[in-house]
């Protein structure tokens, strides 16, 4: 790709990430504000330890089937079965799938993981 056309791209998103940002924040700040003022509990704002625990599950089971999709992928294109771009894409696609179901079949299975303490 040229470089002509990645810079403006790249600057433009990093303006737009940062507006979406400062525009996140400051909402969450005000609602926070209106919150406390209204002399409501702010207990909902704080981070639960066992959705975490369910996010970084999914996210490792995800990038460990992005990886097997790229091990894959590279066996598939260096052996001659497919073309490079179409066994890298398709099997990098196919396996973060099918992490996905893996992990959704995980919490389906074992639903003490989602469960509020």
């Amino acid at each position: 790709m040229n470089v002509e056309i990645i810079v403006p791209v790249a600057f433009f998103g990093m303006i737009f990430g940062i507006v979406v940002l400062v525009s996140y924040y400051r909402n969450k700040r005000i609602e926070r504000t209106a919150l406390i003022a209204s002399g409501r509990d702010a207990s909902i704002f704080k981070e639960e330890g066992k959705k975490n625990r369910v996010n970084a599950l999914k996210y490792g089971i995800f990038l460990v089937g992005l990886a097997l999709g790229f091990v894959v992928g590279d066996f598939l294109a260096v052996g001659g079965q497919l073309s490079e771009g179409v066994a890298y894409i398709s099997m990098v696609l196919l396996f973060g799938g099918l992490a996905l179901l893996i992990f959704y079949m995980l919490i389906r299975k074992n639903k003490s993981l989602t469960d509020d303490e």
